[in-house]
Protein backbone atom coordinates (compact mmCIF):
# COMPACT_ATOMS: atom_id res chain seq x y z
CA UNK A 1 0.00 0.00 0.00
CA UNK A 2 1.45 3.34 -1.06
CA UNK A 3 2.25 5.84 1.72
CA UNK A 4 -0.87 5.37 3.85
CA UNK A 5 -2.33 1.99 4.86
CA UNK A 6 -6.00 1.32 4.15
CA UNK A 7 -6.74 1.31 7.88
CA UNK A 8 -6.13 5.05 8.18
CA UNK A 9 -9.24 5.70 6.06
CA UNK A 10 -12.80 5.53 7.38
CA UNK A 11 -14.34 5.68 3.90
CA UNK A 12 -13.22 3.93 0.73
CA UNK A 13 -13.65 6.96 -1.54
CA UNK A 14 -10.95 9.16 0.04
CA UNK A 15 -8.75 6.06 -0.03
CA UNK A 16 -9.37 5.68 -3.78
CA UNK A 17 -8.65 9.36 -4.28
CA UNK A 18 -5.35 8.98 -2.46
CA UNK A 19 -4.37 5.87 -4.39
CA UNK A 20 -5.50 6.98 -7.84
CA UNK A 21 -5.42 10.79 -7.94
CA UNK A 22 -2.50 11.74 -5.70
CA UNK A 23 0.20 13.55 -7.75
CA UNK A 24 2.66 10.80 -6.80
CA UNK A 25 0.34 8.22 -8.40
CA UNK A 26 0.32 9.66 -11.92
CA UNK A 27 -1.51 7.44 -14.41
CA UNK A 28 -3.00 5.15 -11.76
CA UNK A 29 -6.60 6.13 -12.50
CA UNK A 30 -6.31 5.06 -16.14
CA UNK A 31 -4.48 1.85 -15.25
CA UNK A 32 -7.08 0.98 -12.62
CA UNK A 33 -9.93 1.61 -15.09
CA UNK A 34 -8.26 -0.67 -17.61
CA UNK A 35 -7.75 -3.38 -14.98
CA UNK A 36 -11.42 -3.17 -13.92
CA UNK A 37 -12.57 -2.98 -17.55
CA UNK A 38 -14.54 0.21 -16.94
CA UNK A 39 -14.45 3.83 -18.01
CA UNK A 40 -12.00 6.22 -16.38
CA UNK A 41 -14.89 8.65 -15.94
CA UNK A 42 -16.80 6.01 -13.96
CA UNK A 43 -14.03 5.76 -11.36
CA UNK A 44 -13.94 9.54 -11.18
CA UNK A 45 -17.67 9.55 -10.38
CA UNK A 46 -17.13 6.93 -7.68
CA UNK A 47 -14.43 9.07 -6.08
CA UNK A 48 -16.63 12.19 -6.28
CA UNK A 49 -19.40 10.31 -4.39
CA UNK A 50 -21.79 10.02 -7.34
CA UNK A 51 -21.43 6.24 -7.78
CA UNK A 52 -20.48 3.20 -5.71
CA UNK A 53 -18.20 0.34 -6.66
CA UNK A 54 -19.90 -3.01 -7.08
CA UNK A 55 -18.68 -5.84 -4.80
CA UNK A 56 -16.93 -7.40 -7.81
CA UNK A 57 -15.15 -4.14 -8.62
CA UNK A 58 -14.15 -3.70 -4.97
CA UNK A 59 -12.50 -7.11 -5.02
CA UNK A 60 -10.78 -6.42 -8.35
CA UNK A 61 -9.31 -3.08 -7.30
CA UNK A 62 -7.86 -4.81 -4.25
CA UNK A 63 -6.17 -7.18 -6.68
CA UNK A 64 -4.92 -4.20 -8.67
CA UNK A 65 -3.40 -2.66 -5.52
CA UNK A 66 -2.03 -6.04 -4.39
CA UNK A 67 -3.55 -5.68 -0.94
CA UNK A 68 -3.08 -8.32 1.72
CA UNK A 69 -6.06 -10.48 2.67
CA UNK A 70 -6.68 -8.39 5.81
CA UNK A 71 -6.45 -5.13 3.87
CA UNK A 72 -8.79 -6.53 1.21
CA UNK A 73 -11.35 -7.48 3.84
CA UNK A 74 -11.16 -4.00 5.35
CA UNK A 75 -11.57 -2.25 1.99
CA UNK A 76 -14.46 -4.43 0.80
CA UNK A 77 -16.18 -3.90 4.16
CA UNK A 78 -15.92 -0.13 3.64
CA UNK A 79 -17.53 -0.56 0.23
CA UNK A 80 -20.28 -2.78 1.64
CA UNK A 81 -20.96 -0.19 4.34
CA UNK A 82 -21.38 2.60 1.77
CA UNK A 83 -23.71 0.44 -0.32
CA UNK A 84 -25.80 -0.97 2.53
CA UNK A 85 -29.24 0.50 3.16
CA UNK A 86 -30.54 -1.64 6.03
CA UNK A 87 -29.60 0.09 9.35
CA UNK A 88 -28.97 -3.15 11.24
CA UNK A 89 -26.62 -4.40 8.54
CA UNK A 90 -24.81 -1.04 8.46
CA UNK A 91 -24.30 -1.24 12.24
CA UNK A 92 -22.92 -4.75 11.84
CA UNK A 93 -20.46 -3.58 9.19
CA UNK A 94 -19.44 -0.53 11.23
CA UNK A 95 -18.63 -2.74 14.22
CA UNK A 96 -16.64 -5.08 11.97
CA UNK A 97 -14.67 -2.19 10.47
CA UNK A 98 -13.94 -0.77 13.94
CA UNK A 99 -12.69 -4.14 15.15
CA UNK A 100 -10.38 -4.57 12.14
CA UNK A 101 -8.95 -1.08 12.64
CA UNK A 102 -8.46 -1.77 16.36
CA UNK A 103 -6.60 -4.99 15.57
CA UNK A 104 -4.35 -3.19 13.09
CA UNK A 105 -3.56 -0.44 15.61
CA UNK A 106 -2.63 -2.95 18.32
CA UNK A 107 1.08 -2.59 19.05
CA UNK A 108 1.29 -6.24 20.01
CA UNK A 109 -0.21 -7.29 16.65
CA UNK A 110 2.05 -5.00 14.64
CA UNK A 111 5.25 -5.91 16.44
CA UNK A 112 4.30 -9.59 16.98
CA UNK A 113 5.70 -9.48 20.48
CA UNK A 114 5.13 -12.22 23.01
CA UNK A 115 2.54 -11.48 25.69
CA UNK A 116 3.31 -12.70 29.19
CA UNK A 117 0.50 -13.75 31.48
CA UNK A 118 0.36 -11.52 34.55
CA UNK A 119 1.16 -14.43 36.90
CA UNK A 120 4.69 -14.48 35.52
CA UNK A 121 5.22 -10.75 35.98
CA UNK A 122 3.25 -9.87 39.09
CA UNK A 123 2.89 -6.43 40.62
CA UNK A 124 6.24 -6.64 42.43
CA UNK A 125 8.01 -6.51 39.08
CA UNK A 126 6.14 -3.36 38.07
CA UNK A 127 6.47 -1.58 41.40
CA UNK A 128 9.58 0.15 40.03
CA UNK A 129 11.43 0.75 36.78
CA UNK A 130 14.49 -0.97 38.26
CA UNK A 131 13.34 -4.56 37.61
CA UNK A 132 12.75 -3.90 33.92
CA UNK A 133 15.96 -1.91 33.57
CA UNK A 134 18.05 -4.67 35.11
CA UNK A 135 16.36 -7.37 33.07
CA UNK A 136 17.37 -5.67 29.83
CA UNK A 137 20.75 -4.25 30.86
CA UNK A 138 21.95 -7.76 31.68
CA UNK A 139 21.94 -8.36 27.93
CA UNK A 140 24.98 -6.06 27.65
CA UNK A 141 28.23 -7.95 28.40
CA UNK A 142 29.87 -4.97 30.09
CA UNK A 143 26.94 -4.63 32.51
CA UNK A 144 26.58 -8.18 33.79
CA UNK A 145 28.01 -7.65 37.27
CA UNK A 146 26.33 -6.16 40.32
CA UNK A 147 28.97 -3.43 40.54
CA UNK A 148 28.63 -2.38 36.90
CA UNK A 149 24.83 -2.33 37.10
CA UNK A 150 24.86 -0.36 40.34
CA UNK A 151 27.18 2.26 38.86
CA UNK A 152 25.10 2.51 35.67
CA UNK A 153 21.81 3.00 37.54
CA UNK A 154 23.30 4.98 40.45
CA UNK A 155 21.95 2.47 42.97
CA UNK A 156 23.48 0.67 45.93
CA UNK A 157 24.88 -2.76 45.15
CA UNK A 158 22.76 -4.56 47.77
CA UNK A 159 19.60 -3.10 46.19
CA UNK A 160 20.68 -4.21 42.72
CA UNK A 161 21.45 -7.70 44.02
CA UNK A 162 18.03 -7.93 45.65
CA UNK A 163 16.27 -7.04 42.38
CA UNK A 164 18.44 -9.48 40.41
CA UNK A 165 17.52 -12.29 42.79
CA UNK A 166 13.83 -11.51 42.28
CA UNK A 167 14.34 -11.64 38.51
CA UNK A 168 16.19 -14.92 38.90
CA UNK A 169 13.21 -16.38 40.76
CA UNK A 170 11.03 -15.47 37.77
CA UNK A 171 13.52 -17.13 35.39
CA UNK A 172 14.21 -13.82 33.65
CA UNK A 173 17.94 -13.69 34.45
CA UNK A 174 20.50 -16.26 35.60
CA UNK A 175 23.78 -16.11 37.53
CA UNK A 176 26.49 -17.85 35.52
CA UNK A 177 30.22 -17.75 36.30
CA UNK A 178 29.76 -14.66 38.45
CA UNK A 179 27.78 -12.78 35.80
CA UNK A 180 24.08 -11.96 35.66
CA UNK A 181 22.81 -12.87 32.21
CA UNK A 182 19.44 -12.13 30.63
CA UNK A 183 17.27 -15.17 29.86
CA UNK A 184 14.14 -13.51 28.47
CA UNK A 185 13.56 -10.08 26.99
CA UNK A 186 10.90 -10.06 24.27
CA UNK A 187 7.59 -9.53 26.06
CA UNK A 188 4.67 -7.19 25.71
CA UNK A 189 1.92 -6.55 28.24
CA UNK A 190 -1.51 -6.63 26.58
CA UNK A 191 -3.37 -3.34 26.69
CA UNK A 192 -6.04 -4.90 28.92
CA UNK A 193 -3.56 -5.91 31.65
CA UNK A 194 -4.08 -4.09 34.99
CA UNK A 195 -0.28 -3.88 35.24
CA UNK A 196 0.28 -1.89 32.07
CA UNK A 197 -0.48 1.41 33.85
CA UNK A 198 2.36 0.78 36.32
CA UNK A 199 4.74 0.11 33.44
CA UNK A 200 3.79 3.40 31.72
CA UNK A 201 4.10 5.38 34.95
CA UNK A 202 7.49 3.89 35.85
CA UNK A 203 9.18 4.85 32.61
CA UNK A 204 7.52 8.22 32.17
CA UNK A 205 8.61 9.16 35.68
CA UNK A 206 12.10 7.96 34.82
CA UNK A 207 12.05 10.08 31.66
CA UNK A 208 11.11 13.16 33.70
CA UNK A 209 14.07 12.57 36.00
CA UNK A 210 16.40 12.33 33.00
CA UNK A 211 14.93 15.50 31.47
CA UNK A 212 15.93 17.39 34.63
CA UNK A 213 19.60 16.66 33.95
CA UNK A 214 21.05 19.68 32.07
CA UNK A 215 23.98 17.55 30.89
CA UNK A 216 21.73 15.01 29.19
CA UNK A 217 21.94 14.72 25.39
CA UNK A 218 18.79 12.60 25.26
CA UNK A 219 15.56 13.46 23.46
CA UNK A 220 12.57 14.70 25.48
CA UNK A 221 9.67 16.29 23.64
CA UNK A 222 6.13 17.30 24.50
CA UNK A 223 3.88 18.94 21.93
CA UNK A 224 0.28 20.07 22.23
CA UNK A 225 -1.58 20.82 18.98
CA UNK A 226 -4.92 21.18 17.28
CA UNK A 227 -5.43 19.40 13.95
CA UNK A 228 -8.07 17.84 11.74
CA UNK A 229 -9.45 14.40 12.57
CA UNK A 230 -7.99 13.10 9.33
CA UNK A 231 -4.52 14.39 10.22
CA UNK A 232 -4.89 13.00 13.75
CA UNK A 233 -5.22 9.53 12.25
CA UNK A 234 -2.27 10.21 9.95
CA UNK A 235 -0.03 11.20 12.87
CA UNK A 236 -1.25 8.19 14.85
CA UNK A 237 -0.32 5.92 11.96
CA UNK A 238 3.14 7.51 11.78
CA UNK A 239 3.75 6.72 15.45
CA UNK A 240 2.47 3.15 15.13
CA UNK A 241 4.64 2.60 12.06
CA UNK A 242 7.66 3.98 13.89
CA UNK A 243 7.10 1.58 16.80
CA UNK A 244 6.79 -1.39 14.45
CA UNK A 245 9.88 -0.38 12.45
CA UNK A 246 11.91 0.33 15.60
CA UNK A 247 11.04 -3.13 16.88
CA UNK A 248 12.44 -4.66 13.68
CA UNK A 249 15.69 -2.72 14.16
CA UNK A 250 16.02 -3.49 17.88
CA UNK A 251 15.45 -7.25 17.51
CA UNK A 252 18.68 -8.18 15.69
CA UNK A 253 20.70 -5.22 17.00
CA UNK A 254 23.86 -5.86 19.05
CA UNK A 255 23.49 -5.40 22.82
CA UNK A 256 25.71 -2.35 23.37
CA UNK A 257 23.39 0.20 24.98
CA UNK A 258 20.19 0.24 27.03
CA UNK A 259 17.48 2.76 26.15
CA UNK A 260 13.84 3.47 26.93
CA UNK A 261 11.36 4.77 24.36
CA UNK A 262 8.21 6.42 25.68
CA UNK A 263 5.60 7.51 23.17
CA UNK A 264 2.17 9.08 23.71
CA UNK A 265 -0.55 10.48 21.53
CA UNK A 266 -3.98 11.21 22.98
CA UNK A 267 -6.95 13.54 22.69
CA UNK A 268 -7.17 16.33 25.30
Amino acid sequence: MKNRPVYTFNSYKPLMSHMLLDPSQRGQLSRAAEFLNCQRSYLSRVISDKENLTPDQAYMICQFWKLTSDEREYFTSLVDYERAGQPEYRNFLKAKITEMKKKYESIQERTQRQSYVTENLEIQYFSSWVSCALQFLTMIPALQTVQALAERLNLKQDIVKQYLQQLQQRDLVELKNGKWINKSSNFHLPKESPLVLFHHQNWRNRAILDAQNPQSDHVHFTGVYTLSLNDYHRVKEMLLSFIAEANLIVGPSACEEGVAITCDLFRI
